[in-house]
């Protein structure tokens, strides 16, 4: 049986133009526990290229390349080959953003594990949450790292951290005495696998064909003193707009991309988008308008953007930008570029050539 969200994200392999990204809160428990272990969290946070300045957005994503890279930086600058599991020991129900304090309030850690994989690409879109009752004695509950490239858009560290992560917080919700039956990775078996082994309290194995934990079904059963259907429900609609949202910023971001690549071919136009996103117009145009815009101010945006950059650095005549852009005369481009900026490109270029010279 599986009590997993079937309609998402079940292929481990993605086009390569694609990338991943982490809930915010992720790297902000990382950056705390960093401090907290002595070292220089936001140094460290920046040197992935973490945009700090972000982390009090509560709806901030970070790209799966800065993950990757801070956890890179966090291992050689700690030399502890179980940094991952050292972070999970700091990780709090804001973590997990508003699905934190909905798996706080399940009536039990089954209900809780149940909303971590309706609610995975919350939490980490390149990776595969499922829970699976594989007899009447225990649940798998899996973590199947996605791919792009042939490489794991979750470093090995990441997945320590969400693993002993789940293992702490069902600790706090339920008894410090918490412990999953065995646990398996994925990676290398470790210099210093007891360390795996004492943070888990349970037989641990590595190079095995996927990371789980093997969860006790009594257990999971077991009501808890913190379950509050209510609280829980609400917050679960508080993830559910927060994915909305998310789902309407990647749409407008796919497209971005399409109309870029599509604008020096001089297709432009709503149909020839929906085309390229494999997508009926009408269904394109009216998700558009949910999220506040349309394909017009897209591509208004995005020539006014690439117009002023490719004025400003490139060495292409102003009729060569106009036809890049996808308009059908340089005489169209004038008029709209005066419309953004009040000048027209020949002016707008003039003055940034003279202030570099």
């Amino acid at each position: 049986m599986n009590n997993g969200n079937d309609q998402q994200h079940k292929h481990p392999q993605i086009n390569s133009k694609q990338s991943s990204t982490v809930v915010g809160g992720w790297s902000v428990a990382v950056g705390r526990a960093l401090d907290s272990l002595g070292y220089n969290g936001d140094e460290l946070l920046r040197a992935a290229g973490v945009d700090i300045s972000r982390l009090s957005d509560t709806d901030v994503r970070f790209s799966a390349d800065h993950t990757r890279a801070l956890w890179a930086l966090a291992l050689t600058e700690t030399g502890q080959e179980d940094i991952g599991l050292q972070v999970a020991r700091y990780v709090c129900p804001t973590t997990f953003h508003a699905l934190g304090f909905s798996l706080w309030a399940s009536n039990s850690l089954l209900d809780a594990l149940k909303r971590m994989v309706r609610f995975e690409v919350l939490l980490n879109d390149g990776c595969n949450l499922s829970l699976d009752k594989t007899d009447p004695l225990s649940f798998h509950f899996s973590m199947q790292v996605r791919q792009s490239d042939n490489r794991p858009l979750v470093a090995a560290e990441g997945v320590d951290y969400f693993l002993g992560a789940v293992v702490k917080m069902f600790r706090d919700m339920s008894d410090q005495r918490f412990a999953p039956q065995s646990v398996s990775f994925t990676r290398e078996t470790p210099v210093n696998p007891a360390l795996w082994e004492s943070y888990f309290e349970c037989p641990v194995c590595f190079g095995a064909s996927e990371n789980r934990l093997v969860l006790c079904a009594d257990t999971l059963n077991k009501e808890l003193p913190t379950g509050n259907t209510l609280l829980a429900e609400q917050n679960d609609k508080l993830v559910e707009d927060y994915l909305q949202r998310l789902q309407m910023a990647d749409l407008c971001g796919r497209v971005r991309i399409a109309l870029i690549d599509l604008m020096p071919l001089g297709l432009t136009t709503l149909e020839a988008v929906a085309t390229e996103l494999n997508m009926v117009p009408r269904t394109l145009q009216y998700k558009l308008t949910q999220s506040g815009t349309t394909i017009q101010a897209l591509r208004d945006q995005i020539r006014e953007e690439l117009a002023r950059k490719y004025l400003q650095y490139s060495r292409q005549s102003i009729t060569q930008i106009a036809y890049s852009l996808g308009f059908s005369d340089p005489a169209h481009l004038n008029r709209a570029f005066k419309r953004w900026t009040g000048e027209t490109p020949t002016a707008f270029r003039t003055r940034y050539t003279q202030k570099d010279s």
